[in-house]
């Protein structure tokens, strides 16, 4: 219009003129003359201001970080106060989804494996209804596949399905990449993730090293998305009926007639025929002897410092009482970890509500002693201390542990010889227990003793009370 406008002015139209015959205002005519005249001979470019503008980066992030459209627009109205509607938002998020552009991912035949579970629905197994789900493993370069139902997610099943797989290949991948799945990953880390610990250990039995997928990123696993995909629209929707071992015994069949011998939608390829050709003989060798799955699960403390595990109760030392600790089994040991200490092992019992206690798990003050240690922290006090045990083991024979302790305990409050003399004045006055010898302690008597013996003199004639040669008699 700018230039139109410009070459009829040259031709010596009027301002009229050129608006009836573009059919523009003119007022727009003349604005246009007005700067053609003061030396503008193009259009400035028009610049919109937006209220989004400002926030680019921070929608930019919100979006890395896996958050929708609702959320970022929430978000930027509630924690950041702006005022903006929810499609301007789905529109700038929209224009970001445009920006990334995926490269196919290409695997070397060998090098990696793409597992997922699928819901395939609830059927019933011998009249009982069961969640079902699908586990699906595939060569990533071959897609030669192998799927297996499950009526449970635990790590158990998970590990049980991997080793089957790797079976059924005759081999093992060099990597396995999975989904966040709980049985797999505990945090969703596309750089480090934290692994179940059996999990780990499992594939580094088998040689072979795990790869976590970026949190909603499916385009990171898209050979194993297609294969659920595949596995439900191909068998699941031609299967007839509801029961579970019929699903069990078709879903094996479908897996080796139809689904590894078809032409592959995307190689153009049949799985089978690459796989034997290719990637069989690049898969890593099977171990000898299957991996040995245990038995994982969490346990608190009680306050009798025992954990409870298949109706029977075991100890960890007691410093653990009320804390969350970690069992592992495999049916003949018991092992008990806190953080990735181990603080207990256990052979499993076969008893029923049976308390297994190990010595080392009490306390110091209810460990058991023995007669001979007692004897001997008794003598290590004094000799008067350890003729005070001989007396208590012959006098009260069912207390002497019990009062044996508690004179052991004085030593916290009183030095060795203060308890080795009251021991002497309790023999000297037959008081044989553990209070009297207390109270000597706290009542200083045991200097009474000394005193006593300083007031024996010698002199000439019968001047002394009889209980003094009595006292000298017995010293």
């Amino acid at each position: 219009m700018y230039y139109t406008i410009k070459t009829l002015l040259s031709q010596g139209k009027s301002l009229r003129q050129i608006s009836r015959e573009l059919g523009v205002c003119r007022k727009t005519v003349y604005r246009i003359k007005t700067a053609l005249d003061n030396g503008q001979e193009g259009p400035v470019l028009q610049v919109r201001t937006k209220v989004l503008d400002d926030h680019q980066q921070q929608i930019a992030e919100y979006y890395e970080d896996g958050l929708t459209a609702h959320l970022i627009h929430r978000r930027l109205t509630q924690e950041k106060g702006v005022i903006i509607s929810y499609p301007s938002v789905a529109r700038c998020v929209e224009r970001l989804k445009k920006q990334e552009v995926y490269v196919p991912l290409q695997s070397a035949p060998g090098e990696e494996a793409q597992v997922d579970f699928g819901y395939m629905g609830t059927f019933q197994n011998h009249g009982k209804p069961v969640k079902v789900w699908v586990f699906s493993m595939i060569l990533s370069h071959s897609r030669y596949a192998y799927y297996r139902l499950v009526t449970t997610q635990k790590i158990s099943a998970f590990i049980e399905c991997h080793y089957k797989a790797f079976e059924y290949f005759g081999g093992v991948p060099k990597t396995v990449k999975l989904d966040n799945l709980k049985s797999g990953v505990i945090t969703p880390d596309f750089y480090e993730p934290v692994l179940q610990e059996q999990y780990a250990a499992f594939l580094a039995y088998y040689n072979c090293a795990p790869i976590a997928c970026r949190v909603r990123r499916p385009q990171d696993k898209g050979k194993i998305e297609s294969s659920i995909k595949y596995v439900k629209n191909n068998f699941l929707k031609n299967f007839r009926g509801s029961d579970y071992q019929k699903l069990i015994y078709e879903l094996k069949a479908w897996n080796e007639q139809i689904c590894n011998k078809r032409v592959h939608g995307t190689t153009r390829k049949v799985p089978q025929e690459v796989f034997n050709s290719t990637e069989k003989q690049s898969l890593g060798v099977l171990p000898a002897v299957r991996y040995q799955i245990t038995d994982i699960s969490s346990r608190k403390v009680s306050r009798l410092a025992h954990i409870s595990y298949r109706y029977n109760y075991y100890s960890v030392p007691a410093q653990y009482a009320g804390m969350y600790v970690r069992i592992e089994s495999n049916g003949t040991l018991l092992k008990i970890f806190y953080n990735r200490t181990r603080i207990a092992l256990h052979s499993i019992s076969q008893d029923l509500g049976a308390y297994i206690s190990l010595e080392e798990h009490k306390p110091e003050y209810k460990k058991s002693v023995s007669r001979e240690e007692y004897h001997q922290r008794m003598a290590a006090i004094g000799p008067y201390a350890s003729q005070m045990f001989l007396l208590l083991e012959k006098n009260v024979p069912t207390h002497w542990h019990a009062m044996t302790r508690g004179i052991l305990h004085l030593k916290k409050s009183f030095d060795d010889d203060i308890i080795n003399r009251a021991c002497k004045r309790a023999i000297r006055f037959n008081a044989l227990s553990y209070q009297h010898i207390k109270r000597i302690c706290q009542s200083g008597l045991y200097r009474q003793d000394e005193s006593l013996e300083a007031q024996v003199t010698y002199t000439e004639g019968y001047g002394h009370d009889l209980w003094v040669y009595d006292n000298l008699a017995h010293n």
